[in-house]
């Protein structure tokens, strides 16, 4: 004869399984959902504030200016603040244009996979932007889950969420320990970037407004 208590256990056990395997099916729906969401807007600009902390720095770097992004794998972000400079990237390949010293306009040209730091923030965007999720889980364990507003006023939508992004490979590891995105509707509106260091860089997004089409005569 079975031991009642241990008949309840098997059967709360076998709910909790139930529940999980629920929940988990609910999270892909959503994800899938969202990411056909992103991927239906095919070209984007909008205007970022950025701020990098670190316990070397008495107080954040501050910069701001745009970000302009073309599917699949177009991404460009021009500081305007404090100095002009451009970061271009398209597939593995950055070009970098600016003046950090105050001297002449440099320009340059080299390979994503020798910034770690900068391929964590620009593939979790690209791939985020472009609605691809199996690229994004390629590089990363994506955990999404819901906000219960939005997290700027310009986004109109009534549910927010948040993506958290822990990289899969160890050489990225070393640099960052995990990105965070979140938005509302199709809109990214901030991401954070935690560096294995504990570093941390907030950048904000505003969407600007797309261009209107002309009236037809």
């Amino acid at each position: 004869m079975k031991h009642p208590l241990m008949t309840r256990r098997r059967v709360l056990a076998l709910i909790s399984l139930v529940s999980l395997s629920h929940r988990a099916r609910a999270t892909d729906d959503e994800l899938a959902r969202l990411f056909s969401e992103l991927g239906a807007r095919r070209e984007r600009q909008a205007r970022f504030n950025e701020r990098k902390f670190s316990a070397l720095l008495k107080a954040p770097i501050e910069s701001s200016g745009t970000l302009t992004f073309r599917a699949p794998d177009f991404l460009e972000k021009s500081t305007v603040d404090p100095q002009r400079e451009s970061v271009r990237i398209e597939g593995n390949v950055v070009t970098y244009e600016g003046s950090p010293t105050g001297s002449a306009v440099q320009k340059r040209t080299f390979a994503l996979s020798e910034v770690p730091l900068l391929a964590a923030l620009s593939e979790s965007l690209r791939a985020t932007l472009a609605g691809d999720l199996s690229a994004l889980r390629r590089h990363y364990d994506v955990v999404w889950s819901a906000l219960q507003a939005p997290v700027q006023a310009q986004v109109k939508s009534t549910t927010g969420w948040q993506l958290t992004l822990v990289p899969r490979e160890r050489a990225l590891r070393e640099a960052v320990a995990k990105v965070v995105l979140r938005g509302a509707g199709n809109e990214v509106s901030a991401v954070e970037i935690v560096e294995a260091s504990g570093d941390l860089t907030l950048m904000q997004i505003t969407p600007l407004a797309r261009p209107s089409a002309p009236a037809k005569k």
